[in-house]
């Protein structure tokens, strides 16, 4: 085993098999969620100053895919219209920008969020590959994908749908669990069942999650 890194005193290691784990607590990733974020007048899950703020936003859809683009609606057609299309690190492929059939839902997927850190220091591809979360505590596992990137000084979180498999609250204000009790188990480029690997992000939008992680989990 080798440790890659750590984020506090918890290590993130590699494992001679070429899988990743470490130990964390469980946030709640609500992004891709279809009522996640919204404008006000809306009830949206989570709060929209987690997706971002004008000129800077990183967890919603924007006209021209950049941070400072301006915010994509969805339309009477998407499951919620006049909500903003909350985003997730995986594509799901051939869909276009602001169909939010385009981002995982977090609501029925269950992917892990990794710090951005992880997807540099592999050699295989992080994102779309095979994961698990196992409560240390229940010993319940449930096994999903790497579908978010998150700051490079946070460890543990996961979808609202990995959060019910696990048996815990899964809404993003006031569910999830702090306990750090979590093993969290990825395997770089072994894709999960029924996805497929994406290649690693620009240094730009790296740069974005982790000022982003700066501010979050200072």
């Amino acid at each position: 085993m080798k440790t890659l890194f750590h984020v506090g005193s918890e290590p993130v290691v590699l494992r001679a098999d070429g899988s990743v784990s470490f130990v964390g607590e469980l946030t709640i990733d609500a992004d891709g969620a279809r009522n996640c974020y919204g404008p006000a007048g809306t009830k949206p899950l989570d709060f929209l100053a987690n997706a971002g703020r004008p000129g800077n936003w990183w967890g919603i859809a924007t006209d021209n895919e950049e941070p400072d683009g301006e915010p994509l609606v969805q339309g009477a057609s998407d499951p919620f219209p006049g909500y903003f299309v909350a985003t997730t690190s995986y594509k799901v492929p051939g869909f276009r920008n602001g169909d939010p059939r385009r981002e995982l839902d977090s609501a029925k997927v269950a992917f892990i969020v990794v710090p951005r850190r992880l997807i540099d220091a592999v050699p295989g591809i992080v994102m779309g590959c095979k994961a698990r979360v196992t409560d240390t505590r229940t010993k319940r596992s449930v096994d999903g994908l790497v579908g978010d990137s998150g700051p490079n000084n946070h460890l543990g979180e996961a979808s609202m749908a990995m959060a019910t498999g696990l048996g815990i609250p899964s809404h993003p204000k006031r569910g999830g669990s702090a306990d750090r009790r979590f093993l969290y188990e990825l395997w770089p480029g072994v894709a999960a069942e029924g996805f497929v690997l994406q290649a690693k992000f620009s240094k730009a939008r790296l740069a974005v999650l982790d000022a982003v992680g700066a501010a979050c989990y200072a």
